[in-house]
């Protein structure tokens, strides 16, 4: 397909999916506009404090804790970053610089304990405008200027819109168009290309001497776009590309650079299914006389515990002195950090999505004498009988009945994560590479909407993913001694018309989006798009 006629394509498809986002943004306008109100003062106050009193005295109308309690008329101190104390209706230091957010709702920070990071931004920053969705940067009109989207590039226009019923009812695609949607619309949506060749080291599979941290951008718009949903730490998390693959990273998504890596080092990923043989460039069996560095195993299910059970003997025979070696042996380097994760001194994490695939790793856990906290787990209602009595703690989601990528094998249910949480697994939720529409605030909407309580969904992307990182102490409820990391939401958390108005990073305000709910407040839709 040309570049044009991809262009073309892409700018078709996106076109329904902006008119639908610029309605829904109209319909919360009208809750935003308290909030915003109060976030104005709040932003102004915050500005000053920095010059001026090191004390800040935050009064909100509601504040989510964290871990269940709900303060009405709250009243949050925050001295240099660190929260000093948190009531309902808690005394104001004398001159303390006052933020009163009456009508508005406080959380602390969002936490994602298991997100991909993008070092490239499909939108370039400098065609993004304040606010606006990269949906709608893409369908601005170079014949009628930087408007509201209009129907130039509709369906409606392709000769063959009045066969694109038919071609949908078939499950075809307009060869012309792209009607009904093209590949690649998730990355619009989005505005980050989830696809593309693996960051992980590909000279072996078993490579966890090597650090996420090493490949970090963090000046990446990505950490600026999760910043403005509310998500102020995340486990930078590898990909699947390798049986036992690097060491993740924590990361705080605004603030100054120096300061956004809590931990440069922390838990071991392995992988159990098929995603390590087939993310990637794919392993492959020797062809003849040709031999490259794909070729290897594992090749199979049965090949994934092969390597991994191999890789955790050639540390136990290395650490009692015997010589190693064969197929398969893990780089030298390698042994050193397995061996920690054998004496329980680095955590380790399994990705595993179907029920066969985390029953294996729970099997091998058993075998080694290990705990670990598990991914993704789509097939976790399944196996709710082993998790619970091996004290596994879980990083669920994305939440999505919509298959795609190597998430088509599993068994989605919408439910599986009220039942994790009713069984007394401690599990958290995760967006992981998904943003904004399907963000890890729309991933604890999905929860609510499935049956989780708004506290248990709140406990899920704050609180619990904290402790699971282990930086509780930090980050996750709104406590005296933690860091100042603070939403505040437009209406009631994770509503469908509620958003994130204004962030606070360490006490510091990271988004401020006050001028723009007054615009959008004040600006007419245009009758057709």
């Amino acid at each position: 397909m040309s570049r044009l006629l991809r262009s073309r394509t892409l700018h078709v498809a996106v076109t329904a999916a902006a008119a639908l986002l610029l309605g829904r943004g109209a319909a919360a306008c009208g809750s935003c506009a308290g909030a915003a109100d109060d976030a104005t003062a709040a932003a102004t106050t915050a500005t000053e404090t920095e010059t001026g009193s090191a004390v800040t005295a935050i009064v909100a109308g509601t504040v989510h804790v964290g871990d269940g309690t709900v303060l009405e008329d709250g009243v949050i101190v925050v001295r240099d970053g660190r929260i000093v104390s948190v009531a309902a209706g808690g005394a104001i230091p004398d001159g303390a610089d006052v933020v009163r957010l009456e009508s508005a709702h406080v959380t602390p920070g969002l936490v994602d304990a298991n997100a991909r990071l993008e070092a490239r931004d499909l939108v370039a920053a400098n065609a993004r405008a304040a606010g606006r969705s990269p949906l709608v940067q893409l369908l601005t009109c170079s014949i009628h200027g930087e408007g509201d989207p209009c129907s130039c590039f509709g369906p409606e226009l392709c000769r063959l819109s009045a066969s694109h019923q038919d071609l949908e009812e078939e499950d075809m695609i307009c060869p012309l168009c792209g009607f009904p949607g093209p590949p690649g619309i998730h990355d619009l949506i989005s505005g980050v290309q989830q696809g593309g060749p693996t960051p992980t080291e590909s000279s072996a599979e078993v490579v966890p001497h090597t650090w996420v941290a090493d490949s970090l951008n963090l000046r990446s718009a990505d950490l600026e776009r999760l910043a403005a949903e509310g998500v102020t730490t995340v486990y930078a998390s590898p990909d699947n590309a390798a049986v036992i693959g690097p060491r993740g990273a924590i990361v705080r998504t605004a603030g100054p650079i120096t300061e956004r890596i809590v931990r440069e080092a922390a838990d071991v990923h392995a992988v159990m299914g098929t995603d390590s043989f087939r993310v990637g460039g794919g392993n492959s069996p020797p062809f003849r006389s040709f031999v490259g560095v794909n070729t290897r195993r594992p090749g199979s299910r049965m090949g994934v515990a092969w390597v991994f059970r191999k890789a955790m003997y050639d540390t136990i025979n290395d650490a009692k002195g015997h010589a190693v070696g064969g197929a398969d042996t893990p780089p030298h380097e390698a042994l050193p950090v397995l061996a920690d994760v054998l004496e329980g001194e680095v955590p380790l994490r399994f990705a595993a999505r179907s029920q066969r695939d985390i029953e294996k790793a729970i099997r091998l856990a058993d075998e080694f004498g290990l705990r670990f906290t598990l991914l993704e787990a789509i097939e976790a209602h399944t196996t709710l009988e082993q998790l619970t009595a091996g004290g596994t703690r879980v990083v669920f989601g994305p939440i999505s009945m919509e298959r795609g990528g190597w998430r088509d094998e599993a068994d989605t249910r919408f439910t599986t994560f009220v039942d994790l949480v009713r069984a007394g697994v401690p599990t958290a939720l995760s967006a992981m590479d998904r943003r904004e529409e399907d963000g890890l605030a729309r991933q604890a909407m999905y929860a609510m909407k499935s049956g989780a309580t708004l506290q248990e969904a709140l406990r899920a992307v704050t609180l619990t993913p904290a402790e699971i990182l282990g930086i509780e102490d930090e980050v996750g409820s709104v406590a005296t001694g933690k860091r100042a990391d603070l939403v505040v939401w437009s209406g009631e958390p994770f509503a469908a018309t509620s958003r994130a108005v204004m962030v606070m990073a360490g006490g510091e305000v990271v988004v401020d989006r006050r001028d723009e709910d007054e615009r959008s407040a004040t600006t007419e839709l245009p009758d057709e798009i």
